[in-house]
């Protein structure tokens, strides 16, 4: 199956999409809302935006209480309909 990424919003350098099986947005084909890293890491999956906003909004949190470690580059917004590339994010190490 096919995943394509549609982006719903962006926060600092953490971005949520929609997932859906085709590449034309339809909001009755959503499956899934992801939290993408900036460079393409899904972090979480949820099965609705309200838990991926919370979930986003717990990450920020706990990452600026702890305060350290590097910033990646800033969000950039993906094209409408972008195939995912969690294959490749998955085989990196």
């Amino acid at each position: 199956m096919n995943e394509y990424r549609h982006h719903i919003l962006t926060r600092g350098r953490y971005q949520i999409v929609a997932l859906t099986p085709d590449q034309q947005f339809e909001s009755d084909d959503i499956y899934a809302y992801a939290v993408m890293s900036s460079s393409g890491l899904k972090m979480r999956q949820e099965l609705t935006l309200t838990d991926a906003r919370n979930w986003l909004e717990f990450w920020i949190e706990q990452e600026r209480a702890s305060s350290g470690g590097s910033s990646p580059d800033m969000m950039e917004p993906s094209p409408p309909g972008e195939p995912s590339k969690l294959q490749a994010a998955r085989k990196r190490r």
